[in-house]
C-alpha cells in the first residue's frame, strides 16, 4: 500500500497546499493512492484528494488499493527472484487484502467497483485476480493466491552439446549467436561448429549464421545462385550449394502453368508476336506495360490498323481486333455504345459480336503461347524463376521459455511457433481458426520481441467489445507486464490529449486500444501528403518515359491518374485542422498488433474492371487509416514490424487474399509487379464479366467476377511467407464432438406443387438462355432465389400454397421441440439458422409461424428469441446472458446477425440449418457457434434440413466441395494449381436443369467433376509428354547432324596425325624441335608461367603430332 506521510502538514490546511505537493514517481498516472490517509488521484504531476465522492466509494478505492499494491509486491517478488519464504509472505498478504476487500464490497469485477476504480491503470490487474461469473455473480480466485505465477529462470551457465547450446542461443537472442554458444560450451567457435554442420548455415549476402530452416527457405533459386557465386572464392560455402539444391522446387511444364493476355510476367515482346501472327503482319504493332499503373498498352501504325484481319477475322467493324487484344491485355470486356438523344446507350448486338471476338482471341492465344518449342522453355523458365522460387519455411517454437510468462500456463506447441514466426518474420497473418489462442500468441511475441530490444513500444488494436477481456488474458499470461489499456471515455475530446502523451512518455510493455479509439489517433498530414506524392512522382516518371508516346489512352490514363491523386491532396488540405494533440507517429509506437483484421478489408483500390465481387465497392476511411499507419510502422522496422490476426482471412473471394498481401507484403507485390490489382489478377485469376440484376431489382448493371483461381500453389507460397495458417483439422482443440461425428441430414418429400413449380423455373431458365429476356423482368439470380425459398417453404412465393405437415419447417418444429423436452432439466439451448424468411418480412414468415407452433406446443414465449428484435449492442450482450443462463432456449437469427460474435456456446446442444448459405465461411461461422471452448456439453448435433426434388441438395453439396477446396489451397496443397472462386449467387442454367429433372445423379456431381479434373489432369500430362517427346526429337536431330560434322572431323584428324610414340616422339617449341620428353615439359612450363595474367586468347607455341599446339589461359588468370 502506498502511503505520504508528510510531516508539520496539518489536513486542515489539505486545500491549500494540494497544488505545490509533486506526485511521487511511485504513483502512476491516473492512479489512485492514499496520502495522509487521504485517497487522491494523481492528475499530471500533482495529487488530487478525492473528498468530493461518497465515503462509500472512496472505501472501495482504498481497498481496491490494498489489493493492488499487495499483488504488485506479490509480482514483484516472484520476478525479482526473492526466497520463497519471501513470495509466500507477499502472498499471504495479498490473500489478506482481497478476503478483507471482497467480504464487504463483493468480487473486484462487480460492476459497482470497476466504477470506482475506473481510470486506474492498473484495473485490468485487479479484474485478472478472478475468474467471474456475470451471471451468478460469482468469483474465484486466480491462481497466483495459491502458488506462483511467474517462475525466475535462472540464467543457463553451461551445456553438453552444441545443439543444447544452439537452442539456448535462439531462446536468449533470437538467433544464432555463436559467442553466446561458445561461453557455454566452453569452447573455441572452430572446435564446435563442425558439429553443426547442416544445422546452421553462414548466409553470403549478409555474412550471419542462420538455422537451416531458415536459411533453406524463401526464395532458394535466388539464395543458389548467390551461394553459387560465393563458393567460386570460398570453397566454404560449397555446403551450402549442395544444401540449396536438395531443396529447390521441381520445375512446372508448360501444361500447369496458366498464362493469359494480361500476365505481368509475359514478356512484350511475345504479345507483339502473337499480335503480328495473328494479324499476318511482319511488323507493325508495339506493346508495352507501365508497372505504376498495372496498364498494358499497344501502338500500331495505319499498316496494322488497315490489316483485313484486323477488322473481319478477329475484329468488327465497330471494334477491331487490336483494341480486343489491349482490352484483354487490361482485363476489359469490350462493351459497344451508341448516341441516342445524346446519351450512350449499349448496342447489344454490336457487343455480343465483340466479346465473342475477344474470346476467340484470348483462346487463340492459349493455343499460339506454348506451340513454339523455343517460346515454350524460355517462358517456362522464367515463370519458374519468376514465380516458382519459394520453399515455405516451417517454424517451430518448442525452444522458447518465455520469461515473464506465468508457468500456470502452457502454450500449445501452435502457439509457440506463431511467436517464433512473428519474432523472425517481417509481417505476419495468423489465420488461425476461432479457439486456436490467437490472443496468447500475440501477446507472448510483444513480450519476446520488447525482451529482446526488438520492439519498445508495442501496440494492440482490438474490437470494441473484447478491451477487457484481452488486457484480461494479457496479464493472466504476463502478470507483471506494465500496460496502458485505453477505453472509449479516454478518447473523448476532453481526455484525448492525456492519452496521447500518457503513451508517449510511458515505457509500455502494451498499449492495448479498441479499433474505434486506433482510428481516432490522428495521422501526421505529411504522412498521408508523402504517400500520395510518391505516387504523383511514379506517375510523372512514367509520363516523362512516354512523353513522345502515340498511345493517346495511355497519355489519358496518366493524366486521369495524376488528377485523381491530386484531387485528393487538395482534399487533405482542406479537411487539415489544426490540433495539438500528439500524432500517431509522435506516440512512439513501433510494433502493431491488430486483432480481428477482417474488419479492414474494405481497402482502397484502382481497377480497370467494373463492380469485382469480393472486394470492396466503396473504400472505407478506416482501412486506409489503418494502411497509412502500418506503413508508417513498416517504415521504422525496415518493412516489418505488424501483425494481423484473424480466422477468416478469405470469406467472399479469393480476391481478398491480394488485400492482406498489400498490408502485410507490399514489397513482395512490388517485387513481381503485382502491387495493382490487375497485374495481381491477371497473373492469378480469370475474371469473367456479366449481367447481373442490380440491388435494387430495377435495372441491370455489369459485373465483373472471378470464375477461377489459376496458379494457385505460386500464389499461396508466396501469401504463406506471411500467413500461418492454423484450421480447425490441424488442430485437436477441445470442444464437443458432432453427434455421428457429422451433421444429420433431415429429408423433407417433395410435393407436386415443388415439382411443378421447379419445372417452371427450369422454363425460366431456359427461355434466359436461349432468347433475349429483359434482366430486370427475369435473370438467373431471381430464379435462385424463388428456388431457395420454395425449398424452404412454398408459402414464401406463393401466399395461397399450403402449409405441409411433412415440409422442412414442421419437421424442424418437431426436432426443437423433442429437443427441448429431453433437456429441460438442463435448460439448454438450440439456434435456428435462417437468412432467407427473417421476421422483418412483409407478408408470411418461417420465423413467425415456427414460433407460434413452438408456442402452441408448450414452449414458454420469454424462452423463444429472434435475434433481429435486439438492435443494441447492449440488448444483444443482455439478450446472449439469457441463453448462456438457460433463459432464453430456443433463439432464431440469420448468419449475419447470428454469426460472428455471437458467444452462447456454454448450454448449446443443437443447431438447425434451415437454408443453405452461399458461402463455407457462413457455415463455418454459424457452426462455430456451437462447436467451439466452453460448451459444457460433450456431445452435440447440427441439423441440416433438406427438401427432396429442391434446390436444398445441390447447395450443400457444392458447399462442401467449396469448403474442401479452400481448405486444401490454405493448407498449402500443391497439387490443387486451379479452384473455383467462392463468391457465386446464382446457379448455373445446367444445374437448375439438373435439379428440375430430378436426377438422383445430382449429388454425385461433385464426384464426377472430381473425376473430369483427373482426367483433364491425365490429357495435360499426355500433352506434356508430346512436348517432351518432340523437344527430345528436335535435340536428337541437332545432336545427330552435329555428331556427323564432328565424325569428319575426326575422320581427317586421325589421318592427319603423326606418331610420336617411343623414340620417335619430337615436339616443336617456338621453332625449336625437341626430342626430349622432360625437356619438352620444362619448357612448355616455363612459357605457360610466362602467359600468366593475360586474358583468356589461345596462344600458339607450337607443334605436335602433326598438330598446332596452343596453351589456353584460364579465367582464373593462370593457364
Amino acid at each position: 500500500m502506498i502511503v505520504i506521510t508528510i510531516s508539520n502538514r496539518s489536513l486542515t490546511r489539505w486545500k491549500d497546499i494540494e497544488e505545490t505537493i509533486p506526485a511521487p514517481d511511485v504513483v502512476k498516472p491516473n492512479a489512485f493512492c492514499v496520502h495522509d490517509g487521504i485517497v487522491c488521484l494523481r492528475e499530471e504531476n500533482v495529487l488530487r484528494p478525492l473528498n468530493d465522492l461518497p465515503s462509500e466509494t472512496r472505501s472501495r478505492i482504498r481497498g481496491m488499493i490494498q489489493v493492488r499494491d499487495a499483488v504488485r509486491d506479490c509480482l514483484r517478488a516472484q520476478v525479482d527472484g526473492s526466497p520463497e519464504e519471501r513470495v509466500i509472505e507477499t502472498r499471504q498478504q495479498l490473500n489478506v487484502a482481497y478476503d478483507r476487500f471482497a467480504a464487504r464490497f463483493g468480487p473486484l469485477n462487480l460492476r459497482a467497483n470497476q466504477r470506482a476504480f475506473d481510470g486506474d491503470p492498473d484495473l485490468p490487474l485487479l479484474l485478472s485476480l478472478e475468474t467471474y461469473n456475470d451471471e451468478t455473480k460469482r468469483a474465484t480466485k486466480a491462481t497466483i493466491f495459491t502458488e506462483r505465477t511467474i517462475h525466475h529462470r535462472q540464467p543457463v551457465e553451461a551445456v553438453g552439446t552444441p545443439k543444447e547450446a544452439l537452442l539456448v542461443s535462439l531462446n536468449e537472442c533470437g538467433g544464432v549467436d555463436l559467442d553466446r554458444m561458445a561461453g557455454l560450451l566452453n569452447q573455441p567457435v572452430e572446435e564446435f561448429l563442425p558439429d553443426l554442420k547442416g544445422v546452421i548455415f553462414r548466409n553470403p549476402q549478409t555474412n550471419e549464421w542462420e538455422t537451416d530452416d531458415q536459411y533453406l527457405s524463401g526464395n532458394v533459386r535466388e539464395k543458389l545462385a548467390v551461394a553459387d557465386a560465393a563458393a567460386l572464392t570460398d570453397p566454404r560455402f560449397a555446403e551450402n550449394v549442395e544444401a540449396l539444391k536438395s531443396v529447390q522446387p521441381a520445375d512446372l511444364a508448360a501444361t500447369e502453368i496458366d498464362v493469359r493476355l494480361g500476365s505481368v510476367w509475359l514478356p512484350s515482346g511475345d504479345v507483339k508476336d502473337f499480335t503480328h501472327q495473328l494479324l499476318n503482319i511482319p511488323s507493325g504493332v508495339e506493346v508495352g506495360h507501365v508497372h505504376a499503373l498495372g496498364t498494358w498498352h499497344l501502338n500500331a501504325n495505319w499498316e496494322a490498323r488497315g490489316a483485313t484481319a484486323n477488322t473481319t477475322d478477329w475484329g468488327t467493324d465497330r471494334y477491331t481486333a487490336l483494341e480486343l487484344i489491349e482490352d484483354a491485355l487490361n482485363l476489359k470486356t469490350p462493351t459497344v455504345y451508341d448516341t441516342v438523344d445524346d446519351k450512350p446507350v449499349v448496342n447489344a448486338q454490336a457487343t455480343e459480336a465483340a466479346r465473342e471476338k475477344q474470346e476467340r482471341i484470348k483462346e487463340r492465344f492459349k493455343e499460339w503461347i506454348w506451340s513454339d518449342d523455343g517460346r515454350r522453355d524460355r517462358l517456362c523458365r522464367l515463370y519458374n524463376d519468376t514465380f516458382n522460387h519459394t520453399r515455405v519455411r516451417t517454424f517451430n517454437g518448442d525452444h522458447l521459455t518465455l520469461p515473464g510468462a506465468s508457468g500456470a500456463i502452457e502454450l500449445h506447441g501452435h502457439q509457440k511457433a506463431g511467436v517464433w514466426r512473428i519474432l523472425q518474420t517481417p509481417n505476419t497473418l495468423l489465420a488461425h481458426v476461432v479457439g486456436a489462442g490467437k490472443t496468447f500468441t500475440m501477446v507472448a511475441a510483444a513480450m519476446e520481441l520488447k525482451r529482446l530490444g526488438l520492439a519498445r513500444k508495442p501496440m494492440f488494436s482490438v474490437p470494441n467489445h473484447m478491451l477487457g477481456q484481452f488486457s484480461t488474458e494479457l496479464l493472466t499470461l504476463y502478470p507483471g507486464a506494465n500496460i496502458l489499456v485505453a477505453g472509449k471515455e479516454d478518447f473523448e475530446s476532453q481526455n484525448r490529449k492525456k492519452l496521447f502523451s500518457r503513451i508517449a512518455t510511458g515505457n509500455w510493455d502494451a498499449v492495448i486500444v479498441t479499433h474505434s479509439g486506433f482510428e481516432r489517433i490522428p495521422l501526421a498530414r505529411e504522412t498521408q501528403e508523402r504517400f500520395f506524392e510518391e505516387q504523383l512522382h511514379e506517375l510523372e516518371m512514367v509520363k516523362r518515359q512516354h512523353a513522345d508516346s502515340s498511345n493517346r489512352r495511355l497519355v489519358k490514363e496518366l493524366e486521369k491518374a495524376k488528377k485523381r491523386l491530386e484531387a485528393r491532396l487538395q482534399g487533405l488540405a482542406a479537411e487539415h485542422k489544426k490540433d495539438n494533440t500528439l500524432t500517431f507517429e509522435e506516440l512512439g509506437v513501433d510494433r502493431l498488433f491488430v486483432d480481428e483484421a477482417h474488419y479492414f478489408k474494405n481497402l482502397f483500390y484502382v481497377s480497370k474492371m467494373t463492380r469485382i465481387a469480393g472486394l470492396p465497392q466503396t473504400a472505407s476511411e478506416r482501412a486506409f487509416d489503418m494502411f497509412l499507419k502500418v506503413r508508417h510502422v513498416q517504415s521504422v522496422n525496415g518493412g516489418g514490424g505488424v501483425v494481423f490476426a484473424t480466422g477468416t482471412p478469405i470469406a467472399n473471394s479469393m480476391a481478398e487474399m491480394f488485400t492482406m498481401q498489400r498490408y502485410l507484403q507490399p514489397d513482395e507485390l512490388q517485387k513481381h509487379n503485382l502491387h495493382h490489382f490487375d497485374s495481381w489478377a491477371a497473373t492469378f485469376g480469370e475474371p469473367v464479366t456479366a449481367m447481373e440484376l442490380s440491388p435494387d431489382g430495377a435495372g441491370y448493371r455489369v459485373n465483373t467476377r472471378f470464375a477461377r483461381f489459376i496458379n494457385v500453389p505460386e500464389l499461396m507460397q508466396m501469401f504463406r511467407q506471411a500467413a500461418d495458417v492454423q484450421t480447425a483439422a490441424m488442430l485437436n482443440l477441445p470442444r464437443p464432438k458432432l453427434e455421428n461425428e457429422k451433421p444429420t441430414i433431415r429429408n423433407a418429400p417433395t410435393t407436386p406443387e415443388l415439382k411443378e413449380f421447379v419445372q417452371s423455373l427450369a422454363a425460366r431458365a431456359e427461355r434466359i438462355r436461349t432468347s433475349r429476356v429483359d434482366p430486370s423482368l427475369d435473370n438467373m439470380l431471381k430464379i435462385t432465389s424463388e428456388g431457395r425459398k420454395a425449398a424452404l417453404d412454398m408459402r414464401l412465393v406463393r401466399a395461397s400454397a399450403p402449409d405441409e405437415p411433412s415440409g422442412k419447417v414442421n419437421l424442424a418444429v418437431e426436432n426443437i421441440l423433442r429437443i427441448w423436452t429431453e433437456t429441460v432439466d438442463r435448460r439448454c439451448a438450440q439456434l435456428v439458422f435462417c437468412d432467407l424468411s427473417t421476421p422483418k418480412d412483409r407478408g408470411f414468415s418461417v420465423y413467425r409461424d415456427m414460433a407460434d407452433k413452438l408456442g402452441a406446443r408448450g414452449i414458454p414465449e420469454s424462452e423463444i428469441a429472434f435475434i433481429q428484435d435486439y438492435d443494441s449492442d447492449a440488448s444483444k450482450l443482455a439478450l446472449f446472458k439469457e441463453v448462456r443462463s438457460g433463459k432464453v432456449r430456443v433463439l432464431f437469427g440469420s448468419t449475419q446477425k447470428m454469426g460472428s460474435g455471437t458467444n452462447v456456446q456454454e448450454r448449446l446442444i443443437a443447431l438447425h440449418h434451415l437454408d443453405a448459405p452461399w458461402r463455407p465461411a457462413d457455415v463455418e461461422q454459424r457452426e462455430g457457434r456451437i462447436l467451439r471452448q466452453g460448451n459444457k456439453n460433450p456431445v452435440v448435433s447440427v441439423f441440416r434440413y433438406v427438401t427432396e426434388g429442391s434446390f436444398d441438395a445441390y447447395m450443400w453439396q457444392t458447399l462442401e466441395t467449396k469448403a474442401k477446396f479452400i481448405a486444401q489451397v490454405m493448407t498449402g496443397d500443391m497439387t490443387i494449381r486451379r479452384v473455383e472462386d467462392l463468391d457465386s449467387a446464382a446457379l448455373t442454367y445446367a444445374e437448375v436443369k439438373a435439379i428440375a429433372s430430378g436426377n438422383p445423379l445430382v449429388i454425385e456431381k461433385a464426384q464426377v467433376d472430381a473425376e473430369l479434373m483427373r482426367l483433364t489432369r491425365l490429357r495435360s500430362a499426355h500433352a506434356e509428354e508430346q512436348y517432351r517427346i518432340r523437344s527430345n526429337l528436335r535435340h536428337a536431330r541437332d545432336d545427330a547432324e552435329s555428331s556427323t560434322g564432328r565424325l569428319a572431323n575426326l575422320r581427317l584428324d586421325i589421318g592427319a596425325r603423326e606418331d610420336t610414340s617411343g623414340d620417335n616422339f619430337r615436339i616443336e617449341l617456338d621453332g625449336e624441335v625437341v626430342t626430349n620428353r622432360g625437356v619438352a615439359g620444362e619448357l612448355l612450363i616455363r612459357r605457360a608461367e610466362k602467359l600468366k595474367g593475360r586474358s583468356g586468347d589461345d596462344v600458339r607455341v607450337g607443334r605436335f603430332a602433326g598438330f598446332d599446339l596452343f596453351i589456353r589461359v584460364g579465367f582464373i588468370g593462370g593457364p
